[in-house]
């Protein structure tokens, strides 16, 4: 029987103008796997996981999902399907809370039941572990505190298939082994996981399989 894969791209390529930033990559990856993707700055990584994530769009190729194509032309597109970027720089609004940036941009009634909200999150918080008060301001927190409120806000919307651009970036020691940690027991809870980053000690730590790409390929 052939193998269904939870992301599984064939001969994608993005252009901007003459610059080819990626061309004709293919990749796989399995259910409750974790992926890293490395590749120094510059070489596609960040394109590459923005196509999957809805943010670009590639000039050739085909993306699917449980074995199906699909087109993802927004990350509304990809938040449907189950796929949630983290991205190296936070979007986070930081005279919020933790539970407002979670639910910001979410569709639903004219009066939200905020007190539902932070039980809903806490939930969330308990089943995976995570050390985050839903009440905090973004103003107040650590970095690695910020990036959990990242993932949270993935989880929260349904995503299973989590993707992380350089998530040690800005991380203290402390905070990067904290990190593993915590991607290391997301297939243990159905969360399929590919990795992007520039740093080959980190990623063998984590990573079931690693896939290297470079200038583009």
């Amino acid at each position: 029987m052939e193998q269904t894969y939870a992301i599984e791209l064939k001969n994608i390529t993005k252009r901007f103008g003459k610059i080819v930033a990626n061309d004709g990559i293919n990749l796989k990856v399995k259910r409750g796997e974790i992926l890293s993707l490395l590749g120094e700055n510059g070489s596609g990584k960040t394109t590459l996981m923005n196509m999957i994530s809805g943010i670009y769009f590639p000039d050739e190729g085909r993306i699917l999902v449980d074995g199906k194509a699909v087109s993802i032309r927004s990350p509304k597109d990809s938040f449907d399907l189950g796929i949630g970027m983290i991205h190296q720089h936070f979007k986070l609004i930081d005279v919020m809370t933790a539970a407002e940036n979670i639910i910001l941009g979410l569709k639903g009634n004219a009066v939200l039941d905020m007190k539902k909200v932070h039980k809903d999150i806490q939930e969330l918080v308990d089943r995976y572990g995570f050390d985050l008060d839903p009440a905090q301001k973004v103003y107040t927190m650590s970095v690695s505190q910020k990036q959990t409120v990242e993932i949270v806000k993935m989880l929260y919307r349904g995503a299973n298939i989590l993707i992380l651009d350089e998530p040690t970036n800005g991380l203290d020691p402390v905070g990067i082994e904290e990190l593993r940690e915590l991607i290391r027991s997301f297939p243990a809870k159905g969360i399929t996981v590919i990795l992007s980053s520039h740093i080959l000690s980190e990623v063998q730590q984590i990573a079931d399989h690693v896939g290297i790409i470079a200038g583009g390929v």
